[in-house]
């Protein structure tokens, strides 16, 4: 019989929780000569009584006397020798995987001690996942479902039935926020659904979210009024909560959807009124985002001086706190106000840095509908060979996408203009206003 301690053991034993028969068996094993165990516990046991001498076996003793001596031994060592790790907290066990997550994503974890298991590696998934909704959709969503699949395996000794229940949905409802902000609008609707099964295990917390994701993803298919009227709900929710900036979140929300509609000046008003709620320091990240779409609609009134002083005062904001993506979204507002403004210089090079950054995010729809701007702005500077070149390839992107029916036959005349150097400025525009208005969604923004 193997009688050597394994770490664990040797932990328990200096805690004086080794089950006594596994002591005494460890005991005569120690005392007959093990020079390994012997080095390994001597640095606990300075004033251990017993000597080992690895050059003869001793006589069998009575386990007893041994048992005895390391007893007293253990109770006089603890706090003099060498102090044992100190176990985590659930917050530190976060911490630790959260710090992992940032610094080398998924892959952190494979060489992450083994206490970084369990709830509080699930809470640093769904942590990390919502910090990169404005830069990286597609790993928010292999956190958010790697989270859920954490969730769905944790055992009763871990957490009890009904908060495995309480996790696990909420782990659905970021894989299903994440989802919608990866346009993966079909997956993001089955993971809202298995969280809405779950979510009679704990409404008070949980249903604001939920209401908040779905809202989004009522958006996301069009249906604004719907999303408006949820909004409004999350609203009283919160406010009889107490949490006015979670209101005032929501109502930036609400702001945006209406915006969505067309109803741009009425967008301004309730941006600004959700903004005059929210804590500016506790999400900086929003208070970006909620100006940054204000700008947007300034210049869907005309207001084009008004949205670039906006956007100076954007950039004044802490950099990067917008993130990647809501970066590029203001680098194609400036572009498009540049457009506005005949200043089509400036207005090509900002197009095309969107175009190309967009298409390294992997966010293929927006890339190719800056695409298709920097291609009128190529016709209006009587470069059709080019611009024709690029509304063909950018066409040929929104077919593979599979977008809405009602937009295809006018990408196909489209395409076929371009092929047969036939294109005209009144083409493109029609056909980017019809893209704009299916893109106009809060993916990627604040949900």
């Amino acid at each position: 019989m193997d009688d050597h301690l394994t770490p664990e053991e040797l932990r328990r034993l200096m805690c004086g929780r080794l089950p006594a028969k596994r002591r005494h068996a460890f005991i005569s094993h120690l005392i007959g000569g093990c020079g390994q165990c012997g080095a390994e516990i001597a640095p606990y046991l300075p004033l251990l009584s017993v000597k080992v001498d690895h050059s003869a076996v001793p006589p069998p003793p009575l386990l007893e006397v041994y048992d005895g001596a390391v007893e007293r031994a253990i109770a006089s060592v603890r706090g003099l020798g060498p102090a044992l790790p100190k176990a985590k907290t659930a917050e530190e066990q976060k911490r630790e995987a959260l710090d992992l997550l940032t610094e080398r994503g998924l892959e952190g974890l494979y060489d992450a001690p083994p206490d970084l298991q369990g709830p509080p590696l699930c809470e640093a998934l769904l942590e990390r996942s919502w910090a990169l909704r404005y830069e990286d959709p597609d790993q928010m969503v292999q956190l958010a479902h790697t989270a859920t699949l954490l969730a769905e395996r944790l055992s009763e000794n871990e957490l009890s039935a009904r908060e495995r229940a309480v996790l696990l949905c909420r782990a659905l409802i970021e894989l299903g926020n994440a989802y919608r902000v990866a346009d993966e609008l079909d997956r993001a609707t089955d993971a809202l659904g298995r969280a809405a099964l779950l979510l009679g295990e704990d409404r008070t917390s949980l249903e604001p979210r939920f209401l908040t994701v779905q809202a989004s993803l009522f958006a996301a298919r069009r249906r604004f009024d719907l999303a408006c009227t949820t909004q409004d709900v999350v609203v009283d929710m919160y406010l009889r909560l107490g949490d006015k900036h979670l209101a005032g979140r929501a109502l930036i929300m609400k702001g945006l959807f209406i915006g969505y509609q067309g109803n741009a000046e009425e967008a301004v008003r309730v941006i600004e009124l959700g903004l005059s709620f929210v804590d500016r320091h506790r999400d900086p990240g929003l208070v970006f985002s909620a100006a940054q779409s204000q700008a947007r609609f300034l210049v869907d009134c005309g207001r084009f001086q008004e949205a670039r002083r906006a956007l100076w005062d954007l950039r004044q904001l802490n950099p990067g706190v917008g993130g990647r993506v809501n970066e590029l979204k203001v680098r194609w507002l400036e572009g498009q106000i540049f457009v506005a403004l005949e200043q089509l210089d400036n207005a090509e090079r900002a197009l095309r840095q969107v175009k190309q950054g967009f298409e390294e995010t992997g966010l293929s729809y927006k890339s190719a509908l800056a695409g298709l701007e920097l291609a009128a702005v190529l016709l209006r500077r009587n470069r059709l060979e080019d611009s024709a070149e690029l509304a063909v390839e950018c066409t040929g992107t929104f077919l593979s996408l599979g977008i809405q029916r009602e937009t295809i036959a006018s990408l196909l005349v489209l395409r076929k203009a371009a092929e047969t150097r036939r294109l005209t400025l009144a083409l493109l525009q029609q056909v980017i206003d019809s893209l704009c208005r299916a893109e106009r969604d809060p993916n990627g923004s604040l949900g």
